[in-house]
């Protein structure tokens, strides 16, 4: 299992501890909602805090996945409940690996359902 996979899959399984062991030292993760994470210790604090609040990731599907000189790219579709609301969450995460951690990570969700275009902008 590569570390974006293993990762993601700390998140499925509420393992902060499993999540730190794939995160270098000096990691900086950008979430979605543009919080910058600077540190693996950063990173656990938030991850810890996500879960106590209530956070829970149900689902992880890896739809596509490419590793390519260190730096590997998924893209997922997650179940997740947040603030008792449950939700489907699509995106993206783009990993930087060297020495087998994740360096940066940055993720991308789509901010809405997806749609087919219509010939109209929607504000």
């Amino acid at each position: 299992m590569n570390p974006l996979r293993a990762y993601l899959d700390a998140w499925l399984c509420r393992d902060v501890s499993a999540a730190r062991a794939v995160l270098d030292d000096g990691c900086v993760v950008v979430d979605s909602h543009g919080v910058v994470l600077r540190g693996a210790d950063a990173v656990v604090d938030w991850l810890s805090g996500w879960i106590r609040a209530g956070g829970m990731v149900h689902t992880v599907e890896i739809a596509e996945e490419s590793e390519s000189d260190g730096v590997i790219t998924a893209q997922w579709a997650l179940e997740v409940t947040w603030q008792g609301v449950r939700a489907q969450v699509e995106g993206r995460s783009v990993a930087h690996v060297r020495d087998g951690l994740i360096t940066y990570l940055r993720e991308y969700t789509t901010s809405g359902p997806l749609g087919d275009w219509d010939g109209t902008w929607q504000p």
